[in-house]
């Protein structure tokens, strides 16, 4: 696909985020550009189509704006404090703005 398809994020039934994207015709790898009701826009990476119909599909997604993180691992505690692994990333999260944590992850992390 050659043009970015614009898309608002969607809360999937997983509980996760993900996007719905205006068009049926979306495929797993496509980017799409996520632009909330505020404006705040960010792109993503269609991991899989979940339904599509009415001019629309819903798909889980992977933000493409975020640099990825090093992976910090505490060795007094066994867990990972950030990046792969780790219960969250700490970044604010791009759909609502509230910083991601263990209790309230953001779509990323969820």
């Amino acid at each position: 696909m050659s043009s970015i398809l614009s898309a608002s994020p969607a809360k999937l039934q997983s509980g996760a985020w993900g996007a719905r994207v205006r068009s049926e015709t979306v495929r797993a790898g496509d980017t799409i550009q996520i632009t909330t009701s505020s404006g705040k826009s960010w792109q993503a990476r269609v991991e899989r189509v979940l339904w599509a119909g009415e001019g629309v599909a819903i798909c889980a997604t992977v933000c493409l704006d975020r640099a990825p993180q090093t992976p910090r691992y505490d060795p007094s505690t066994g867990r990972y404090l950030s990046g792969a692994g780790a219960d969250h990333c700490g970044y604010p999260c791009p759909v609502t703005g509230r910083r991601c944590t263990a209790s309230d992850p953001c779509h990323d992390c969820a």
